[in-house]
């Protein structure tokens, strides 16, 4: 008889979840609009043109997606550190933002992709460092700058216990500050410090030739939203079939002309 009980018990929720999921959805398609959750300043992923206009990687997909689902695309800007919490108090629908799959996101929000791997990486004008291989090379009495909020602090905290660190609210302030020599070393995720080399290519700075680690970046949903997350899955997995999400690697990572169009 408890056994019976537990069952009906699990089922109930299991049911009450799938309500759940179907409203949240219904209520996106019904408002006409998807709320996307970015940083705005995390270039090549999403940055401003001269236009004062989004553009990047994942502005990109998010036009996609929303193309897909017949709705309006809205972008709501905010710090890395708030769209998760935003993203749970449901004033956004999804996060696309540079966001590496991780446990302890994971635990807390459901993701879909990955769309791109990438990986940590530093940037610096001291040639010598750019030799690093592992963390421990770089773990001196050095200035370092990252985003706040992100898993490159945490590999910060994990793996440079010597370093002083100081956040940062995005990353065009961490690259500045290793311009003008007011940090040692930006750490951040591969394709952002190559975006630098190229946006200020005259400014003597180097990075390594290769990743620190491989990272994962996805979407971020709502857990509860087993229909959204089933869609998004099967739309990413599509682009990746077609060689869609090839081509905006290309366009973003390889291509810079895309930089004449930036402030």
């Amino acid at each position: 008889m408890k056994t019976i009980k537990i069952l009906l018990i699990a089922i109930v929720v299991l049911l009450s979840s799938d309500l759940v999921a179907q409203k949240r959805l219904t209520k996106i398609i019904e408002s006409g609009t998807l709320r996307v959750g970015l940083t705005g300043n995390q270039p090549p992923f999403s940055m401003k043109d001269k236009n004062d206009q989004l553009i990047g990687f994942d502005v990109d997909l998010a036009n996609l997606i929303a193309t897909s689902m017949e709705l309006e695309l809205k972008f709501v800007e905010m710090s890395f550190a708030e769209l998760l919490p935003n993203l749970k108090e449901g004033k956004i629908d999804l996060v696309i933002s540079g966001m590496t799959i991780t446990p302890r996101r994971n635990v807390e929000v459901a993701f879909v992709g990955p769309y791109m791997i990438s990986g940590k990486s530093i940037l610096t004008n001291e040639k010598t460092l750019a030799n690093a291989t592992n963390p421990q090379d770089i773990d001196a009495d050095l200035r370092v700058v990252t985003l706040d909020g992100s898993t490159s602090e945490k590999f910060v905290e994990n793996y440079m216990q010597h370093v002083k660190v100081e956040l940062v609210q995005n990353y065009e302030n961490a690259i500045q500050k290793i311009i003008k020599d007011e940090s040692d070393v930006m750490v951040a995720d591969y394709p952002t410090c190559a975006y630098a080399m190229l946006r200020y290519p005259d400014k003597g700075m180097v990075m390594l030739d290769r990743p620190l680690t491989i990272e994962p970046i996805g979407i971020a949903l709502p857990y509860d939203d087993a229909l959204f997350v089933n869609m998004m899955d099967n739309f990413i997995e599509s682009l990746e079939a077609t060689g869609v999400l090839v081509l905006m690697e290309e366009k973003w990572f390889e291509n810079p002309y895309w930089l004449l169009e930036l402030k």
